[in-house]
């Protein structure tokens, strides 16, 4: 018997795990008529922060993939946070909520997915707490599970 991926309009009835992969969902963002971007410059260090004081944001720019070779566009914002900002002393644990600190681990490791299991020692807490807050009825941040295609 063959087994179907989870329908998207019924994943608010699937129950996370610790083992359940999650991720920002940027598809999210633009369902609920926020801009992404906005977010992403509260996520810079000083140093870029008064960079892209007054600048437009939500350009792309060309990302070179060194293992393949491929070339793919990428956001301005998000390729800078993964590259400099989050390599900053103390960049994830130091947000100033548990929920800001998951989402900051997912900017710095370009929003691959991992479970509440990988996120406990990135952002400081145990797994259960991790997971509470990404399970709970409300989604904050677009941090949502991977649904599987």
């Amino acid at each position: 018997m063959a087994t179907l991926p989870p329908n998207p309009a019924l994943t608010q009835f699937i129950k996370p795990t610790l083992d359940t992969a999650f991720h920002i969902d940027v598809k999210w963002w633009d369902k609920q008529g926020l801009d992404l971007n906005v977010k992403l410059l509260a996520h810079l260090c000083l140093e870029h922060r008064d960079a892209y004081a007054g600048q437009p944001v939500g350009e792309k720019i060309d990302w070179v993939d060194w293992d393949t070779g491929e070339v793919q566009p990428v956001d301005g914002l998000q390729y800078v946070i993964t590259t400099h900002c989050s390599r900053q002393s103390g960049y994830v644990v130091q947000a100033p909520t548990l929920i800001e600190a998951v989402f900051r681990a997912f900017l710095s490791n370009a929003n691959q997915p991992l479970t509440p299991r990988a996120l406990a020692p990135i952002v400081g807490h145990r797994p259960e707490q991790v997971l509470r807050v990404l399970s709970g009825r409300t989604v904050r941040l677009g941090l949502r599970p991977v649904l599987k295609q």
